[in-house]
């Protein structure tokens, strides 16, 4: 049964979404985010508070502004109800602690990342060198694997990416995904890094090879890697050691 807290967490995951949709949106001027109240992308009319409540707000109108009838983006629910369900999960790995607070403030900046790579196969640099410094210092404090694993991790999750990116002058890897390496090692230490880079590299694949053959594009066609990255970082963050053991079982048995 769902616990109250885990609903709380998901609440909260569904605010904090839509303040990060808010901030992709207006990722070169976010000072416009202190003095200019929102509108609707079409009709430029201001958005009353009503329209505003978080996925609720985007089921009620049908996804249409109410002012020009124009259709919302699917951003708008996609990402408050992704941050809901990653703060919920979240909390269901580590509890109510000083931990999930931390994950909670790396994993929200870099939904920023995700999403915005996503949409413009750039990476928003100011965003991602934020979460390497905060994972460097969380994963530190915060990590079970202590300070020299974290910093083997860094290398590690940093240095491969680079070196990808400096020797294929960027047509395998981007500079910017450099940073999101960093944070991927710092959160997952070492040999978590290692597992974290496979699931990336495994998870591009096989979005990659669906995308081109559903898209019907070719083998040159450029996929951003960062949202791999990311989602490498959590599933070895949260379920890693499970599997390494488990892959380690299977090892020792042969």
């Amino acid at each position: 049964m769902i616990s109250l807290n885990t609903i709380l967490f998901f609440i909260v995951g569904l605010i904090a979404g839509s303040f990060l949709n808010v901030v992709i949106f207006r990722i070169d001027d976010l000072k416009s985010i202190l003095y200019t109240r929102s509108r609707c992308r079409s009709c430029q009319q201001t958005i009353k508070w009503y329209d505003l409540i978080p996925l609720l707000s985007f089921i009620i109108l049908r996804g249409r502004c109410r002012n020009c009838g124009q259709k919302i983006s699917w951003q708008y629910p996609i990402v408050e109800f992704s941050v809901g369900v990653l703060f919920a999960y979240l909390f269901l790995m580590f509890g109510l602690s000083w931990n999930v607070l931390f994950y909670i403030v790396v994993f929200s900046l870099l939904t920023v990342v995700f999403v915005y790579d996503i949409k413009t196969q750039t990476v928003p640099d100011t965003f991602v060198w934020i979460a390497v410094l905060i994972s460097a210092i969380g994963g530190w404090y915060f990590g079970a694997f202590g300070i020299l694993p974290m910093i083997w991790g860094g290398l590690i999750g940093g240095g491969f990416l680079g070196a990808l990116a400096y020797f294929s002058k960027e047509k395998w890897m981007g500079y910017g995904d450099i940073g999101i390496g960093l944070t991927l090692g710092f959160l997952t230490g070492f040999p978590g890094a290692l597992f974290g880079l496979f699931f990336a590299f495994v998870l591009g694949s096989i979005v990659g090879l669906l995308y081109i053959y559903l898209r019907k594009k070719s083998f040159q066609t450029a996929i951003p890697f960062g949202p791999f990255l990311i989602l490498g970082a959590l599933i070895t963050l949260t379920y890693g050691q499970l599997l390494i053991n488990w892959y380690l079982n299977i090892i020792s048995q042969r």
